[in-house]
């Protein structure tokens, strides 16, 4: 094992061994918050409080009855419900004693005497449907073993819930204990609100993240609400009594925000359908205000209506989820919808516990575990965004990259007189290997994507050079030789400038004419001192020149390809490449892409460019004499750069005819005659080149074949004698 796997393994061991850890501590607060074995541990002193629920005497409609509490009696709103008792005989000073109410009014009587009361006509201000509260009545040793009798008026339900009495405000404690969840569930359901809000509008500008910013404001009403309805509120608020409003205020809104954050989760695809459900719910809020202030109705008798409109919203959602999963929408943000799912689940089953439950203590546990649910989700829905919109940014820059890459490409070969289309050809041959290459070596597709882009600028260094050794018309004597030779280290000083945007393009660029026995240039590296991708440029780019015509050869066939690759595999080849290579071009995987040796376009033609390259370099080497070889190239450039394009010339040669009988006077004279016509005839767009003594190079851009046709047939008829081709 290398040093670097035995570090990797280090490293592995290393995270488990914490994430262990952590794992054993949260499992040690968990036994250390519900184990009660405390023998040893510190005291805390007595928070204790006693049962006061047997041998209740319950009297209704001139009825006794002995219950047991909590307990729950048959009764209809208006109802009175009296329960008396004996106190018990070890009361004493300091003592006190609590019941809660159930949206009821409680009146306390101990020896007959008025001793507590809490209901709606305590005070003026106090709603009929006053908020439920714990009543806690003082006690002294002299109340001992007195007579008492609670008499309870029915507003909703007959619940009677259970008593308790203690030293002091010990009541409280099981109160305080059996709530303080319910109520850090709310607070922190309130601080990810918030927080959620807040991350929401700081990354709104740069991301897409309204929908977060709306659950927060959700998760803030809901956590509000659940702390308006807690059994500590009168812990919490200075006026409880408030709560009868803004507990009401916070509910209504619930179906409000929770239709904006489907809307924005949704794209705004059902904005319409959203923005009529949020302004029925604010009329709804504002009609019960109305109602309220006015005496006609109180919130909680409006509450139906308020459940009911909640009930729509999330139908509504529900309705829009399918539709969007019809369609396949859903994928847009399936963990979203997975979150909605299961917080409109919840909130059903919070419901269904508001309207079934006899002793309600502990509202909104079920809507914040689904609206925490709902923030997990959506978390993660925003993470996946954000990763794919950073995904779609580097996707956008790398198609930039290479299209400029392929520009620049473009312009290499458009320059270089013979080998028109190569970069662009050993960047599809560089990707085939590489794909071929992609389980063994772990390449990904964009590896592959990358190897191909830095196939297409290998040969940047050939802008260094100059024009008469990279378009000579012959074979290079050892001083040009050693001239072109350069163009890697060129072309790696340009880039090194621009820094590597495309990992690996320095090393493609530089080393891709290094031999894998080390006698390459221009370091002389060899074996595996080698990049990987500049081996692979290095059979890409040798496999385009054996099957492209040369100044001093011919292309050479498939069979003589792979002999020359298995002859030159361990010397300038990588053998291991070298015979995936092979295997390509046996499997038929991987074939040339030219025409008799010429660059071919996407339709498998030879280009109009290929063709006018090979008569130059042919005639050059033939020893005809070329007017002006630099304006025939300049042609080849103007061409090969619309070709890029798919924008098409066709080139025609037109002249004069060869005839022994004819003075050079006299075929000069007719030339100029014919080149004349031909100006007058040409557009803006097309190019007239004079190319020998006999003949024009004649370009005419973007025609048809009967336009071509017409245009030589003018010629023809004009000059009977004239040579077209």
């Amino acid at each position: 094992m290398s040093k670097s796997q035995n570090e990797d393994l280090l490293t592995a061991w290393v995270k488990v061994g914490l994430i262990l850890m952590l794992a054993i501590t949260i499992l040690m607060m968990f036994i250390a918050t519900v184990d009660s074995n405390t023998k040893g541990e510190a005291s805390i002193g007595s928070f204790g409080a006693k049962d006061f629920n047997e041998g209740w005497l319950l009297t209704q409609n001139d009825i006794t009855n002995t219950i047991s509490l909590p307990a729950y009696v048959d009764s209809s709103p208006g109802d009175e419900i009296i329960i008396s008792n004996t106190l018990p005989s070890n009361i004493s000073n300091g003592m006190s004693l609590m019941v809660r109410s159930s949206m009821q009014d409680v009146v306390i009587y101990i020896d007959g005497r008025l001793r507590e009361e809490y209901s709606s006509n305590s005070t003026f201000d106090m709603s009929q449907f006053l908020p439920s509260a714990y009543v806690v009545t003082e006690l002294n040793s002299t109340d001992a073993g007195k007579d008492i009798t609670i008499h309870i008026t029915v507003k909703n339900k007959g619940s009677i819930n259970a008593i308790s009495y203690g030293h002091g405000n010990n009541v409280w404690f099981p109160v305080i204990r059996n709530g303080l969840w319910v109520n850090i569930l709310a607070v922190i359901e309130l601080i990810s609100g918030a927080l959620a809000s807040l991350s929401a509008y700081a990354l709104g500008r740069k991301y897409r993240t309204q929908a977060t910013g709306y659950l927060g404001l959700l998760m803030m009403d809901v956590s509000l609400w659940m702390l308006s309805e807690s059994t500590l509120r009168q812990i919490i608020f200075t006026r409880p009594s408030m709560s009868q409003y803004f507990s009401y205020m916070t509910l209504e809104l619930i179906g409000a925000l929770a239709c904006m954050y489907f809307d924005a989760v949704q794209h705004g695809i059902y904005h319409k359908r959203y923005v009529i459900a949020e302004a029925m719910v604010l009329l709804q809020i504002l009609i019960n205000i109305i109602l309220h202030i006015t005496g006609t109705a109180e919130f909680y008798q409006t509450l139906a209506f308020t459940h009911v409109l909640e009930a729509a919203c999330a139908v509504l959602v529900i309705v829009n989820l399918v539709t969007d999963a019809k369609y396949g929408r859903i994928a847009s943000y399936r963990m979203s919808a997975i979150g909605a799912l299961v917080f409109v689940g919840f909130s059903v089953c919070e419901l269904i516990f508001f309207y079934a439950s006899k002793f309600r203590n502990h509202f909104g546990v079920f809507i914040c575990s689904g609206l925490l649910a709902l923030l997990i989700f959506t978390v993660i829905q925003m993470v996946m965004d954000v990763l794919a919109m950073f995904r779609e940014k580097d996707r956008i820059r790398m198609d930039m990259t290479g299209r400029t890459i392929e520009t620049i490409a473009g312009a290499i070969d458009a320059r270089d007189e013979y080998t028109g289309g190569h970069s662009e050809r050993v960047g599809l041959y560089a990707q085939a290997l590489a794909r071929q290459m992609a389980d063994e070596y772990a390449f990904s597709e964009e590896d592959i994507l990358r190897i191909h882009y830095i196939g297409l600028i290998h040969d940047i260094g050939k802008i260094g050079v100059a024009d008469s050794v990279l378009n000579k018309a012959g074979k290079l004597t050892d001083e040009e030789f050693s001239l072109m030779k350069k163009h890697p280290e060129i072309g790696y000083e340009i880039m090194s400038s621009l820094g590597e945007e495309i990992e690996g393009v320095l090393d493609g660029i530089r080393y891709h004419h290094e031999r894998y026995d080390g006698k390459g240039y221009p370091d002389g590296l060899s074996g595996d001192e080698i990049p990987l991708v500049a081996r692979i440029l290095c059979l890409a780019d040798s496999y385009d020149a054996m099957t492209s015509n040369r100044v001093y050869r011919k292309r050479l066939t498939r069979e003589e390809v792979i002999g020359e690759l298995k002859k030159c595999s361990g010397t300038q080849f990588d053998p291991k490449l070298a015979d995936i290579f092979i295997s390509l071009l046996e499997s038929g995987k991987i074939s040339e892409v030219t025409i008799d040796g010429l660059a071919a376009g996407s339709m498998g033609e030879a280009l109009e460019s290929a063709k006018l390259e090979g008569r130059l370099q042919n005639d050059l080497l033939a020893g005809e004499k070329i007017i002006h070889p630099s304006h025939v190239r300049m042609l080849c450039y103007m061409i090969k750069l619309m070709e890029k394009k798919d924008k098409q010339y066709t080139v025609m040669y037109i002249g004069v005819e060869g005839d022994p009988q004819k003075s050079e006077s006299e075929i000069a004279s007719e030339r100029r005659k014919i080149t004349s016509h031909i100006t007058e005839s040409i557009t803006a767009h097309d190019i007239n080149i004079r190319y020998n003594e006999r003949l024009n190079v004649v370009a005419l851009f973007d025609r048809t074949d009967e336009e071509v046709e017409t245009f030589a047939d003018m010629i023809r008829a004009r000059f009977p004698e004239s040579y077209i081709a």
